[in-house]
């Protein structure tokens, strides 16, 4: 049965019937109700839903839109491309909508037939009331298959208007210009909040599109109907239309502007929670935690306000909707009542059933036309604005990538070539969109008048301080940054490695085929000259080894390598090479060097932006860049000769051997066992019943005691009332029907308010009861019938009164309780996340946990809210309908305890099956927004490889998973609400039946029997809502329940402890390790074990050892971010048992990766705001960034980008630095802090970190992860660990004369040459110390 549910969709084969009645669902059901389905078991998409053609239709038909606007001079409207691109299939579809309403209209007048049989003086014979009854019965049928059939028909067409946005997206993605990109108002939470958020409109919407024009067509037929029973008193209908519609209308127009700001807030919230994901290690080392937590905090608060005005308008409308009907049905039996005009109980309910399908029409459809369609409106509008963002330049042949040049053996051609981040218009209208590029940064960020030729097969090196174009040269000819002036021409195809590793999700062997087929032979080659073997054999998996998120799992040098190894697998002619050997130790460097860069692409074109002067010799030519121009070109020896800067660098270079230590890796993956251990993509699918504990959870959240007792009181209260007032119309109407007999018999009159009716309007009038006034005065009998009708009259317009106060105050104060529920769920939620350990994001996507805060908080704050409200006021009234017919008849009884069981085991059977379809939604959504988040990252590598088209693939392949799973779970709940809905109808029928056969044993009246029948009538709607909205509601509250399970995160231990040290500790900064130990999660080895040392005051402290050494977690351990076993204690206070705050907060860090967040530099600096701007101007100055921020306009207040995308690495460095300086801390620890810096250049970043480092924190206890050897030649003693145990713990000079030892082999690694020099520096440095000690 498994293998049965696999394959094609059964229904692009099924006949009609079974797609009408959804027969072809049925194995789905029977399978998952035995068994747990999964994404196995998910049928293939539909041909006519697949992404690829429902993309390339839409981008088709938005272009060719956009060109028509453009030719008219109007401004494109992505709403109206969507509508116009689908109008067959929406318009089409509009054909069941009229058969149902035209059903509905109809069946009113059948059913006053029925009821008039059962009045007294009934002329109806037998037969023909049993034919009405067979009419009704087979029009119930009709309605049953073309109703649902235009709902699930509409979202279906909803389904495909997203699938068609989201590849418009995604494709722009592809296509848009990087500086767009780095611009601050498009991020990536914004592009993912269209997609979680915006796109979900549409289902809401399109199904209220035919109501616009069929509902005024509805209100002529059903006026013209209630004139004909009536007459003029019809008109109030129009009158209580003309002034609620409007009121309508205007709230939905209200309700649709809130929403706006509402997405406007989550936009924001969003951005920063995914900046604060990828950023937590950062935050919690910093202790950021408060300041990050009060913007969340107050973005929500922000958001919940505007939610809750949204509220209070849409609980407005829900009241005048619940209400509509019962003022219209008081304003029309009121008003015949005080004009006496004569009403029959067959007139009554054929009026009720009217004034009921107006409700449905007018009030509810044609209010979600408005609500949701000024919804969708502005959500297209904010996809629009994304949409109509600059595009790369797509150069035709001869602009660029493959023209001839003009010289023969040339690769690479760039004449007087001028280029800018700003690109020629430097600003927009209003300088906002690219303020933070000034015209300093467009200086560092800018291409001056570059002449270049690059022959075939050469080995370009190129260098050049920081900013001074380096990257922006290679982007340039990867036209990713397009010439304002010149010419740049390209040979033949590219290759291109960022200078920022990037790695994909999926296996390590997908990371290098990068979707290209798999050549072993070049394969292999290609992951020997990268230097993966090694690293594949300590893997249990191999090349088959998931890499995580992001490369969550690799270190450093391993995604470098990596990154390096793609790019060379793909066949190209020309290699831009940025940066590749920045993460690598000196042996991996040098093998990288010459096995792939010399060896591997010999022959091709390559051009190498490098820090490592040790390889320029090997280069053919070299290219100095600074301030954006050609210093110098020529080759080694040339350069040299030609007494330029070059040769000082090269004598600095000389003197100060640089090498590296492989890139620490994070500290998830320090061993083996662990690197195997990857994230999968995949979502772990939660099976089982959801649980009343969900809900529990839920209500619980907002403040239940309170709200809960006074939703319900209001509810039943109302309903109570509305069934009050419903009975006393019936007894009113039998009085009615008696008084009609009598007068007519001539035993008393009417009103004589219709005497008054007929002078003025004649004998002809439609009421003409003159003959029934010519009769005596009242009679006694006459006048206590009339009294009696007066007071059930007014009791019905008491009570009705009394309905229509309760359901709208149940409506205002149930939303109220919703936000509360909201807001405190989110709270919870985020606190938990706040505090959990770090292994959590280490192991876990950004994309699944910001799914948790975009989606489903999404769900919580608007869907549920309004499902629940739905749900628990349809369950009271059906409940009390219900009741009141079977008091009326009580034979009903008999079919009403088949027919609840029935449904009852029909929601059994299909709930399984609905809910695990709802998880599976959800769970396909979540690899879609990872793959967006990996193409964001790596877009201009994806694009430089040619791989655009490959990533598209996979994000259709993606969608149309999502696709498959949403269109099962449309067609499973569309199944359970038909057969729920067939056996109402089966139970409606037998009560006309039941009712017609037993009117004389049980005496039913024609007002009693009136008001079962209309209840029956107009309960066939709100119990199909209730059915599939509580399946609906069962399958979102998944919501919840994945919302509360980011509640019970295992938590760091406290942030404060209640014996917290003095705040003058540490005052020498002594580190003492007693047997320690780590391990990140209870079921991981330890990566640490046993360490013991000490670490004396204001000592020097370097760290060194291989790849998964433990480098990392040892600093990791020191700050608890994992707690270690074993005592560690600073100043002879055991760290392990004071708060995490009262720890980090006295420990300055400078991490591998400069994290910066969006928003001003100061935030950035000091989120606490606890230091002056003076303080913050000299920390600046310290790190030389004060000019740069000077030279911005809203100097310490200047916009930082999304990550820090408008500074440099080494500015963001920088930055890193000030925040260690103004922290005053008295022990330091820096985790491989230049690694990504320029160094031995004009300005070396690396050169200013270290001399700030030795200078300003000379008297503090510094730890540094060694990257580059020489920088640790000083340190006072050197920890070399290896396996997580420390090996060797001495000064570098003593260490070094350890036969065989692991620190002497690290260094006789770099070479002879280079070994004796670092040696002689560690016997300089211990010479100068002792000397220091012996005076």
């Amino acid at each position: 049965m498994a293998d049965k549910l696999k394959g094609p969709c059964p229904y692009s084969t099924a006949n009609w019937l079974s797609r009408f009645t959804f027969w072809w669902v049925f194995p789905l059901f029977r399978y998952g109700f035995r068994h747990p389905l999964t994404q196995d078991h998910l049928y293939d998409v539909l041909p006519e839903d697949q992404s690829d053609l429902l993309g390339d239709r839409m981008e088709n038909s938005w272009n060719a839109y956009v060109k028509k606007c453009e030719e008219k001079g109007k401004k494109p409207s992505l709403y109206w491309a969507v509508i116009a691109e689908f109008k067959w299939e929406w318009g089409v579809n509009g054909i069941f909508l009229v058969a149902s309403e035209g059903i509905r209209i109809a069946q009113p007048y059948l059913i006053g037939r029925i009821i008039s049989y059962f009045q007294p003086g009934s002329t109806l014979s037998q037969t023909e009331v049993y034919i009405y009854a067979t009419v009704v019965a087979v029009s119930h049928i009709l309605q049953l298959i073309v109703y649902p059939k235009y709902f699930f028909t509409c979202l279906h067409i909803a389904l495909k208007m997203k699938v068609a946005v989201a590849s418009l997206i995604y494709r722009k993605i592809l296509k848009i210009k990087i500086t767009s990109l780095s611009n601050h108002s498009t991020t990536s939470g914004k592009i993912i909040n269209h997609l979680s958020t915006d796109l979900e409109k549409f289902s809401y919407t399109i199904e209220s599109f035919h109501f616009c024009w069929l509902g005024p067509l509805e209100i002529v037929a059903i006026l013209y109907l209630l004139y004909q029973q009536i007459g003029l008193v019809s008109f109030l209908t129009l009158a209580v239309t003309v002034v609620l519609l409007p009121l309508q209308f205007m709230l939905g127009w209200i309700y649709g502007k809130l929403r706006m700001k509402i997405g406007a807030a989550g936009d924001k919230r969003i951005h920063l929670m995914n900046q604060i994901i990828a950023g937590m290690r950062v935050i919690k080392m910093y202790c950021w935690e408060k300041p990050f937590s009060e913007i969340v905090f107050n973005l929500r608060g922000w958001e919940v306000s505007e939610i809750w005005k949204a509220n209070i308008a849409k609980s407005i409308n829900i009241g005048l909707f619940q209400s509509a009907s019962v003022i219209i049905s008081m304003a029309l039996f009121g008003t015949a009542w005080y004009t006496g005009v004569p009403l029959s109980a067959q007139r009554i309910y054929s009026i009720l059933g009217w004034v009921f399908s107006l409700r449905q029409t007018i009030f509810l459809f044609m209010m979600y036309l408005v609500e949701n369609n000024k919804q969708l409106e502005s959500s297209l509008k904010r996809i629009q604005s994304f949409l109509t963002l600059e595009d790369m330049k797509v150069f035709s042949e001869s602009e660029g990538t493959t023209k001839p040049m003009e010289k023969g053996g040339v690769s690479v051609c760039i004449r007087d070539m001028t280029t800018s981040w700003h690109g020629p218009h430097s600003l927009d209208k209003g300088g906002f969109a690219n303020k933070l590029f000034d015209q300093e940064m467009a200086e560092a960020f800018s291409l001056k008048n570059i002449d270049l030729d690059i022959k075939k097969g050469e080995l370009l090196a190129v260098v050049g301080p920081v900013g001074s174009g380096k990257t922006s040269l290679l982007l340039s000819l990867l036209k990713e940054l397009p010439p304002e002036t010149g010419q740049v021409c390209v040979q033949g195809r590219l290759g291109y490695m960022a200078q920022t590793p990037w790695v994909m999700s999926g296996t390590i062997q997908a990371n290098v085929t990068f979707g290209e087929n798999v050549e072993e032979g070049r394969y292999r080659q290609v992951l020997h000259a990268c230097a993966l073997y090694k690293d594949l054999e300590l893997m249990r998996l191999g090349d088959q080894t998931l890499v995580g998120e992001r490369g969550l799992l690799l270190s450093g040098g391993q995604k470098a390598r990596l990154t390096l190894a793609r790019t060379v697998y793909r066949e190209a002619d020309v290699y831009l090479l940025d940066d590749p050997l920045g993460a690598v130790d000196t042996g991996v460097g040098s093998h990288l060097f010459q096995r792939c860069i010399c060896e591997l692409l010999r022959g091709k074109t390559r051009i190498l932006v490098t820090h490592q002067l040790q390889y320029l010799k090997s280069a053919d030519r070299i290219v100095v860049l600074n301030e954006g121009r050609v210093v110098s070109v020529g080759t080694y020896d040339e350069l040299v000769k030609q007494g330029t800067e070059f040769s000082s660098i090269l004598t600095r270079h000389d003197k100060n051997i640089e090498e590296k230590d492989e890139s620490q890796e994070k500290s998830v993956n320090v061993t083996e066992e662990k690197r195997t251990k990857a994230v999968d993509d995949g979502e772990f699918a939660e099976t089982g019943d959801v649980g009343w504990n969900f809900y529990m959870d839920y209500y619980l959240s907002g403040r239940p005691w309170l709200f809960l007792p006074l939703t319900m009181f209001l509810l039943v209260i109302a309903y109570a009332a509305y069934g009050y007032g419903d009975w006393h119309l019936a007894k009113w109407a039998e009085l009615s029907d008696s008084l009609n007999v009598k007068a007519q018999n001539g035993s008393y009159p009417l009103y004589p308010v219709a005497n008054t009716l007929n002078q003025t309007l004649g004998s002809n009038t439609l009421y003409n009861i003159t003959p029934l006034l010519q009769t005596s005065n009242s009679t006694t009998e006459g006048s206590l019938i009339t009294a009696q009708g007066d007071e059930l009259m007014l009791q019905y317009l008491v009570a009705m009164s009394v309905f229509v106060v309760g359901i709208s105050l149940f409506s205002l104060v149930y939303f109220r309780m919703s936000v509360i529920i909201s807001k405190r769920l989110h709270n919870n939620m985020f606190r938990v996340v706040m505090g959990a350990k770090t292994h959590f994001f280490d192991s876990n996507p950004v994309g699944r946990t910001l799914n948790k805060f975009a989606r489903d908080l999404g769900l919580i704050d608007s869907v549920i809210p309004e499902l629940t409200n739905r749900v628990l006021e349809i369950i009271v009234r059906l409940a009390l309908q219900i009741g009141i017919t079977c008091i009326i008849n009580p034979f009903l009884l008999l079919p009403l305890t088949p027919l609840v069981l029935v449904i009852y085991l029909i929601r059994w059977f299909s709930l399984p099956t609905t809910r695990n379809m709802k998880r599976l939604e959800a769970m396909t959504k979540s690899p879609i927004f990872s793959h967006i988040s990996d193409t964001l990252v790596g877009l201009q590598s994806i694009r430089a490889l040619g791989m655009s088209r490959k990533f598209l693939q996979d994000f259709d392949r993606f969608q149309d998973r999502h696709t498959g799973a949403f269109f099962l779970y449309l067609s499973a709940n569309r199944w359970y609400s038909l057969r729920s809905l067939f056996f109402l109808d089966i139970y409606f029928i037998l009560v006309i039946l039941l009712s017609l056969v037993l009117r004389d044993l049980i005496g039913l009246s024609g007002g009693l029997f009136g008001m079962a029948l209309n209840y029956l009538l107009t309960m066939a709607d709100p119990f199909e809502g209730m059915m599939r909205l509580s399946a609906v509601l069962n399958t979102h509250i998944t919501s919840v329940e994945r919302i509360m399970s980011f509640t019970r995160l295992e938590q760091e231990a406290s942030k404060v402890s209640d014996f917290s040290p003095p705040s003058s500790w540490p005052q020498n900064g002594e580190i003492k390790l007693v047997n320690v130990g780590l391990r990140y999660s209870s079921d991981t080895d330890h990566v640490l074990h046993n360490i013991t040392c000490l670490i004396k005051s204001r000592e020097k402290i370097g760290i060194v050892g291989r790849t998964g050494a433990g480098k990392s977690s040892l600093l990791a351990a020191l700050l608890r971010l994992a707690e270690p076993t074993g005592e560690i204690y600073i100043d002879d206070v055991n760290v392990l048992k004071i708060g995490l705050h009262e720890l980090r907060n006295k420990i300055s860090v400078i991490p591998q990766d400069p994290v910066l967040f969006s928003g001003t530099l100061r935030k950035n600096l000091d989120p606490f705001e606890e230091y002056t701007d003076d303080q913050l101007w000299r920390a600046l100055e310290q790190v030389q960034l004060k000019l740069k921020v000077q030279s911005e306009r809203e100097g310490l207040y200047m916009e930082v980008s999304d990550s820090g995308q408008n500074l440099s690495v080494g500015q963001r460095q920088l930055v890193c630095l000030a925040r260690a300086i103004l922290r005053q801390n008295n022990i330091l620890v820096l985790d491989e802090a230049t690694a990504n810096v320029d160094h031995n250049y004009f300005d070396s970043t690396d050169m200013l970190i270290q001399e700030t480092i030795r200078s300003r924190f000379k008297n503090c206890t510094v730890l540094t992860v060694a990257h580059r050897i020489h920088t640790i030649m000083d340190s006072s003693r050197v920890m070399v660990l290896n396996q997580g145990k420390l090996v060797e713990f001495d000064t570098p000079h003593r260490l070094l004369q350890i036969e065989d030892g692991f620190f002497r082999n690290v260094v006789q690694q770099t070479g002879k040459a280079q070994a004796q020099i670092l040696q002689t520096l560690a016997l300089n440095y211990h010479k100068e110390r002792s000397w220091y000690m012996f005076l």
